[in-house]
């Protein structure tokens, strides 16, 4: 973990040298090592039961992609309030709050409705994270931010669906003695892929800007709803709904 983060920071940060290639190749190296060592210990971590589970790998990998992609969009938003708007810090965050009340608003929402509408909630989730996504691509040349509020709403609006939802209906099938390890993986994979979204998305947008902050912004915002659209298949591939008396 330490080798990948530290080279996906270091890379989107420093640009792709030596240096955070290196870092990368390290921490597959010893992921493969890892890996090997939970097939052959006689108490691993992740039980390889976990991954035989057709509904929790496809949960894993949806949240891989979600995760990464929101974090990666909310990285290229703050950029856009910041060097295309010309926002301060302290505004930037100040915009951002229709984004974090959408998020909130979905997730006391989904706490009730999880039990009955199940998948269909994450499905639900990444349609409106990417009609958000449309929206706000069709106003990257504002340059006021009163126009974005209402998509920065509704972007919120799908992360909370998901956010609140994808990892409860991933565990829907497994058996309690697995119970720990899922979690466990869950979390640590949730946090590499907030940094792998980072890395990835601020790459794209700096690597674009030379053309305009719209443009950078515009192109982003392609890349993440290309992710988003990727994950809609698997959300059939969950398990229908969170475990009986599980709430987020």
């Amino acid at each position: 973990m330490l080798g990948l983060l530290g080279g996906l920071i270091d890379g989107s940060t420093n640009g792709w040298t030596t240096r955070p290639l290196a870092l990368l190749l390290l921490g597959l190296a010893l992921f493969a090592a890892f890996c090997h060592r939970q097939r052959t210990a006689p108490n691993p971590l992740l039980k390889p039961s976990l991954l035989r589970d057709r509904g929790f790998t496809s949960g894993l990998t949806l949240g891989i992609v979600v995760f990464a992609a929101t974090a990666g969009l909310l990285y290229v938003i703050s950029l856009h309030l910041q060097q295309g708007l010309g926002r301060s810090p302290a505004g930037t965050a100040l915009g951002l709050i229709p984004l974090s009340i959408g998020i909130v608003i979905a997730s006391i929402a989904c706490y009730q409705l999880i039990h009955t509408l199940g998948r269909r909630l994450v499905l639900t989730g990444l349609v409106i994270i990417l009609l958000g996504c449309g929206w706000l691509a069709l106003l990257t040349d504002e340059t006021g931010t009163w126009p974005l509020v209402p998509p920065l709403l509704v972007i919120g609006l799908g992360m909370g669906t998901c956010f609140g939802t994808v990892y409860d209906i991933t565990i829907g099938d497994i058996s309690t003695e697995e119970s720990g390890s899922a979690s466990g993986s869950l979390s640590a994979v949730q946090q590499l892929a907030n940094a792998i979204g980072a890395a990835a998305v601020t790459t794209v947008y700096f690597k674009a800007s030379g053309d305009g902050d719209a443009h950078a912004t515009t192109l982003s915002l392609v890349v993440v709803a290309a992710a988003i659209a990727v994950c809609l298949p698997l959300v059939g591939l969950l398990p229908r709904k969170a475990p009986a008396g599980h709430g987020h």
